[in-house]
């Protein structure tokens, strides 16, 4: 035991007494914040489009645009007090942040050139020249056509150098369509009237759990959070097994090298050295996890009180976060995945002289780690699906499925069951990369071992 100790501790310090580590704990909170913030980021430093509309059926088309533009930005901000009030009850606070938000800026504003022949605009929309802008000078993005014939058909004729931002086109397509639709229905006799009516008719939804009472049965965004927050900690724990094994894989493959591993065979045994590095690396994402959670504790306890005084209803939400019933397990799922990966890659690191020689052994093993990730982003949708239910199976996917399953209420023979054939393979692939780590560690077997068992035939000898 003292020998798996100090070998365990040993490994640890190797790790956390490096300016690496402290790096490498302070980026993924900086990470986070970048991933959150990225996409807010890149909405907002889109260009402003500026283009032309040219409606040549006599401002028909272009008021039909014009209304349909104010209809829709209506219908955006009403959907969005909807989701806020879903999300966070119907309180004062929320009606109040959301009366003052600012609107969000114009990806797209029209502009009205003197000149509105295509031969005119060319150049602007080329970018040889600027047009006139609020805010100077700017190039043209777009010019479009309207035109519209005796029976009511509209042709758009859309005159642009950018093929790949379809969005405005997309738009005024559909606005159209809409008008062209209403207005075969006013030809038949269909009054106004009715058509406005029945553009307001839209189904009343209740979601509603039949595990509860009629009076307290409906379904809440906050009891949704729940699968979030389990995708996330899918992932989560697949980029934590990630980094730490592949610790432990660069770690082996730089003592074999420098002969340290031969120095720490003559004081202890293979398996000392195996299950000590297991732990001391162990420790290091055990130190990475509690400083992350306890950084994600701190931060929603902030949040939590800001809410609070604003009357916000977050306790729920928090509540379905830390639920232990998705926490507990993650734990588990987290030791018996780490065990798993970490004692292959052990094995394989011991089968290696340099990293080059471990890219041919670790093709597979990322082949198999990546298929969980395309997994469990199906699995959110479809928790019963089969193939996500076989693949649950899989003791090396077991981890990161079963977690994104969890708040779904798989069945619970698929809880019991996948988590005994996982721990049960957990502990035959421990025992076999502590055989095949003591093979590599006393030299006697190599990578050129493992491609010799899937060969069909022994080397021919020269005649």
């Amino acid at each position: 035991m003292r020998a798996i100790y100090l070998i365990a501790r040993r490994e640890y310090l190797s790790y956390v007494a490096t300016w690496g580590f402290w790096l490498s704990l302070a980026s993924m909170p900086m990470f986070m914040a970048l991933g959150f913030g990225l996409p807010i980021l890149i909405e907002s430093s889109q260009p402003t489009r500026y283009y032309a509309l040219i409606d040549e059926s006599g401002g028909v088309l272009d008021a039909a645009i014009e209304s349909q533009g104010a209809a829709s930005r209506e219908a955006q901000a009403a959907a969005t007090r909807q989701a806020a009030t879903e999300m966070l009850g119907d309180s004062p606070a929320v009606e109040a942040a959301i009366a003052n938000a600012p609107a969000p800026a114009e990806k797209y504003i029209r502009v009205y050139p003197e000149a509105t022949d295509i031969e005119t605009l060319r150049p602007y929309l080329l970018g040889e020249q600027n047009v006139e802008t609020e805010e100077g000078p700017q190039p043209l993005f777009a010019a479009i056509y309207l035109r519209q014939d005796a029976e009511g058909g509209v042709e758009i004729e859309y005159w642009s150098t950018n093929l790949t931002d379809g969005e405005l086109r997309s738009g005024i397509r559909r606005t159209l369509r809409e008008y062209m639709q209403l207005n075969r229905l006013l030809e038949n006799g269909v009054s106004p009237e009715l058509v406005a009516a029945a553009g307001e008719l839209t189904p009343t939804v209740r979601e509603l759990n039949p595990e509860r009472s009629a009076e307290a049965a409906e379904v809440t965004t906050a009891e949704r959070l729940p699968i979030i927050v389990a995708i996330a900690v899918a992932f989560g724990l697949w980029i934590v097994i990630f980094s730490v094994v592949n610790m432990l894989l660069t770690a082996m493959i730089e003592e074999k090298g420098n002969k340290v591993l031969e120095m720490m065979l003559a004081s202890s045994r293979h398996h000392e050295i195996l299950t000590g590095k297991l732990l001391g690396v162990a420790g290091v994402s055990t130190t990475l996890l509690l400083a992350w959670g306890g950084l994600a504790a701190t931060v929603g306890l902030v949040v939590q009180q800001f809410a609070f005084a604003a009357g916000l209803p977050l306790g729920e939400i928090m509540a379905a976060v830390l639920d232990p019933a998705l926490v507990f397990p993650a734990i588990g799922y987290f030791i018996i995945g780490y065990l798993m990966y970490g004692a292959i890659f052990l094995a394989i690191g011991s089968l290696c002289e340099t990293l080059q020689d471990a890219q041919t052994l670790m093709s597979p093993m990322m082949l198999i780690m990546m298929v969980p990730l395309f997994l469990v982003m199906v699995a959110a949708d479809a928790p019963d699906s089969p193939i996500i239910v076989i693949a649950s199976w899989i003791p090396l996917w077991t981890p990161f499925i079963m977690l994104a399953r969890l708040p779904q209420d798989p069945a619970l023979f698929d809880v019991i069951g996948t988590t005994l054939v996982m721990i049960v393979t957990a502990a035959g692939v421990i025992w076999g990369a502590g055989v095949m780590f003591r093979m590599g560690a006393l030299n006697q077997a190599n990578q050129d071992t493992v491609k010799g068992w899937f060969q069909l035939g022994g080397k021919r000898k020269a005649g």
